[in-house]
């Protein structure tokens, strides 16, 4: 059986439809779909009809002329920008009544976020990349839930961190996690959220491995050795080193450096969890 993506069904209806990896030029009109495809039309040819049928299953992006604002939905939207420091990112579902709620939820955020990219993509998806300074995530959540009483806005918020990486790719990971974040004012770290998804029913054994393809290829059988006698030992690495008969600090160096290269830290409980899941599925490939 031949399942076709969502790209393809939008192009078996409009066959001049673009992915935003072909072509990101000003003569489209760029949609989100509901699992986070972002594709475009040319403008000249739909008429007011044809735009309203689209957004019953897709979101247009938000255009700006703020070219800070362009520069960032540029760089979530492909695999080619890399950010060669510790950052976060927090993807958001935004849900709310009144058009006006969403000028006041960003006008909070930027409050309270000062050093954030605050990158709104549609009218009810919102990116934040940190950088330099990260909030205290209970903190956020509180803020959140202030926002969804005064403002009647509820936001449902996925979040990674990484030491280094490449966003869009990120950002990809995060569009196709966001219907598993259904708890407004909660932030989901991404690792538990994908730890879920991949103990779904998925036609192929090789579209359950897509979100993870990176940390798959990594795991040669050292690094599988290394997160088995990790798991072992409940995360201990003072009783994992001596197991291995490796100093503490070569343990943790080596540990750091598959957390540079997988953007998972196996000695935190989410991502030691998704790591054990993705290591039992190599296995058993």
């Amino acid at each position: 059986m031949i399942v076709l993506t969502t790209y393809d069904r939008i192009k078996s209806i409009f066959p001049t439809v673009v992915h935003r990896s072909e072509d990101a030029s000003g003569d489209y009109i760029w949609y989100q779909a509901h699992d986070g495809t972002v594709f475009g039309l040319p403008k000249m040819e739909l008429s007011e009809r044809e735009r309203q049928l689209l957004e019953w299953s897709a979101t247009p992006f938000v255009t700006t002329r703020d070219p800070r604002q362009e520069k960032w939905q540029d760089r979530l939207l492909t695999d080619s920008y890399r950010i060669a420091q510790p950052f976060r990112l927090l993807s958001l579902s935004l849900h709310y009544q009144e058009p006006e709620s969403l000028e006041q939820f960003l006008e909070i955020l930027n409050d309270f976020m000062p050093e954030a990219e605050i990158v709104v993509m549609t009218r009810h998806h919102v990116e934040i990349i940190e950088m330099n300074q990260l909030v205290d995530l209970s903190e956020f959540e509180d803020v959140l839930r202030a926002v969804a009483s005064d403002c009647y806005v509820e936001a449902h918020v996925i979040y990674s961190e990484r030491p280094l990486g490449v966003l869009g790719t990120l950002y990809q990971q995060h569009q196709t996690l966001r219907p598993f974040a259904r708890l407004s004012t909660k932030a989901y770290p991404a690792s538990q959220l994908l730890y879920h998804y991949l103990l779904e029913d998925h036609e192929t054994f090789a579209e359950r491995l897509q979100l993870i393809e990176t940390v798959y290829t990594t795991l040669d059988k050292t690094n599988i050795e290394l997160l088995e006698a990790l798991f072992a030992y409940s995360l201990n690495v003072s009783h994992t080193a001596k197991a291995l008969f490796m100093h503490r600090n070569t343990l943790n160096y080596r540990l750091d450096r598959l957390y540079e290269l997988t953007g998972y830290d196996a000695r935190q409980f989410y991502d030691a969890s998704l790591l054990q899941l993705i290591v039992t599925l190599h296995k058993s490939e």
